[in-house]
């Protein structure tokens, strides 16, 4: 688990680096939202993720108001479910429906975020 957060941390510290300037999403916010997940993404956490990944989600959602964060926030979660080997793309892709919380998007590391 330790190699899965190093890891989180360097993928948070990549996309800081490449994100554009001017939108008001922040990679290393919605990780930082997302990260008690981590451990039911990979299948250690049970049936569904802890409750406070609840808030985080709504947290996310409401921090991608237009088109230009909403493509950021793909781009984002793309790259660290393309960094995180070990994320099944089943319960990443259920985070978002296990708390009824309405997303234009999935965490897989095979979407088309311009869609």
């Amino acid at each position: 688990m330790k190699n899965t957060f190093v890891g989180f941390l360097t993928l948070v510290a990549i996309m800081l680096l490449i994100m554009e300037p001017g939108y008001t999403f922040s990679c290393s916010d919605a990780m930082n939202q997302i990260a008690p997940c981590l451990g039911y993404t990979i299948g250690q956490g049970g049936d569904a993720p802890p409750s406070e990944y609840c808030n985080g989600v709504r947290a996310l959602v409401s921090s991608v108001p237009t088109t230009p964060d909403r493509r950021a926030a793909c781009e984002c979660l793309k790259g660290a479910a393309a960094a995180f080997h070990v994320i099944k793309d089943d319960l990443a892709n259920s985070l978002f429906k296990k708390y009824s919380v309405s997303m234009e998007f999935s965490i897989s590391k095979d979407i088309n975020c311009e869609t």
